[in-house]
């Protein structure tokens, strides 16, 4: 029989966002990505999760997109996986129906991670929002894109959260500004004050080490394909989520990926 131990699987449920990001992974490409969506409802999906926690026991599931609450459903779906998880955490822009949202799920079992995006909310109406959740119970991240535009403004920011007792997370920006490469292209100060230094480097570099990544964690895309984490993406996939036979790796393997920032190996990583 096999061993029970925890597995973090990453679903990133859509390809789909009320927001248009300037500094999303998937600006420009939207409207084709998206045509990868498969639309379930709460009761099919929980069947094919069910299969994976009756294999595996119980789950710690990260939901991310797109924007999650913009999925058909999306709170009874929490609801329903709620029954099988070890914990879930979504992470969101925070502009769903969050007044449903803490009535009828339990944050007991769920987190939530919200994202201020400056580009489409405003600071101080996004701050509420922090404060209503919290008040309910609900832990999580707030993150914060470190794109080269906003970097400036990284200290007031986490001065307006700490003094509602939260903290900023800052996270690099990974892509081209102005023609150069980021987050490579921050400047001394800026790489510091987001936690850049060499340390850092090195502990993001994964190329050749052994990763748990397909084995006690895995990604799985809006078609339902299942790739070993999302820097690999599609050069290594597990197989499809809604195969009846699916399953993860049943050993760690060498890491393919030059660079890990998000550490998709690591089960309780965010």
């Amino acid at each position: 029989m096999e061993e029970k131990i925890l597995r973090k699987i990453t679903w990133n449920l859509l390809y789909d966002c009320n927001y248009r990001c300037s500094y999303c992974f998937f600006e420009g490409k939207w409207e084709e990505y998206k045509k990868r969506n498969i639309y379930l409802s709460a009761n099919d999906w929980f069947r094919y999760w069910l299969r994976l926690y009756e294999k595996y026991g119980y789950l710690y599931i990260l939901i991310t997109g797109g924007e999650p609450f913009i999925y058909p459903d999306f709170i009874e779906l929490i609801k329903r996986l709620s029954e099988i998880s070890y914990h879930i955490n979504i992470s969101s822009n925070g502009s769903g129906d969050l007044k449903k949202f803490v009535k009828e799920i339990s944050p007991s079992k769920v987190s939530l991670s919200l994202s201020f995006q400056p580009e489409f909310e405003n600071l101080n109406s996004f701050i509420e929002k922090v404060i209503f959740i919290r008040k309910y119970g609900f832990n999580g991240c707030i993150n914060f894109v470190a794109y080269p535009p906003y970097i400036k403004d990284i200290n007031m920011l986490r001065e307006k959260f700490y003094a509602i007792g939260e903290k900023l997370k800052a996270i690099p920006f990974w892509g081209k500004y102005n023609n150069l490469d980021y987050p490579q292209s921050y400047t001394y100060e800026e790489k510091i004050s987001i936690g850049i230094d060499d340390e850092w480097w090195e502990k993001i570099r994964k190329k050749g080490s052994l990763c748990d990544a397909g084995f006690k964690t895995a990604l799985i895309f809006p078609d339902a394909k299942v790739a070993r984490c999302g820097q690999i993406g599609e050069r290594f996939l597990l197989g499809n989520f809604l195969d009846e036979n699916f399953s993860l790796l049943n050993r760690p393997l060498p890491c393919d990926a030059e660079y890990c920032p998000c550490d998709e190996g690591n089960v309780f990583a965010e």
